[in-house]
């Protein structure tokens, strides 16, 4: 639309009003729109950030005792329960005096995850008709102690009422003790008895081994 100069200085341009004495824009140029009001926007909640994992090597590589994670690694590894005190035997039940002998002039004990320890010493004594075991093997490797009394001695095997404790074998710190009636029995030409409740304490076999 052409301009008109005897025109009122008040055209209104779409949807205003323009308030000026001055000649009102050329029709190239374009008038701003007005602005929309505009909904209101979500807040947007940040995701939560994830714990970063421990560094360091993983747990079923760890050796070091002072390592932090190591103490983890070894809550986990299964330790048996405290044992509690057996029932006295009155009187151990002897079916064969040959056996019987041999029992009291036993040569020692052993546990095969002491690789390098000499044989231990097991004494047996006849207490008031009750013979009674007690004996040790130790090195740097571990520990294993035997203590109790036998309920009967057969031809090839007898029972042993008692604890037996192994010590940081095959592994440092662990813990392994049981009591109860355990047989020890010897198989063929073979010049030992051997516990026959071998496994016990994390799934492991534990040879106790009585020799005569």
């Amino acid at each position: 639309m052409p301009w008109e100069s005897n025109a009122s200085p008040e055209i209104c341009f779409s949807r205003w009003a323009w308030h000026s004495p001055l000649p009102p824009p050329s029709r190239n140029r374009i008038l701003a729109q007005p602005s929309c009001p505009r909904a209101p926007t979500r807040a947007i909640r940040p995701r939560p950030r994830s714990k970063p994992r421990p560094s360091g090597p993983p747990l079923s590589k760890l050796r070091c005792k002072g390592h932090p994670r190591n103490r983890l690694l070894l809550s986990k590894r299964p330790f048996s329960k405290p044992a509690a005190p057996w029932r006295p035997c009155k009187k151990t039940q002897i079916n064969d005096q040959a056996a019987y002998e041999r029992l009291l002039n036993n040569s020692g004990v052993t546990l095969q995850w002491l690789w390098s320890a000499k044989r231990g010493k097991m004494n047996a004594i006849d207490d008031n008709d009750v013979v009674r075991l007690e004996g040790t093997q130790a090195n740097h490797e571990g520990t294993l102690k035997v203590k109790g009394e036998v309920v009967s001695i057969g031809r090839d095997s007898f029972v042993l009422r008692g604890t037996i404790l192994i010590l940081d074998a095959p592994d440092k710190g662990r813990r392994c003790e049981r009591t109860g009636d355990y047989e020890f029995k010897a198989t063929g030409k073979r010049k030992y008895w051997r516990m026959q409740q071998m496994e016990a304490c994390g799934g492991l076999t534990d040879y106790v081994d009585i020799y005569y």
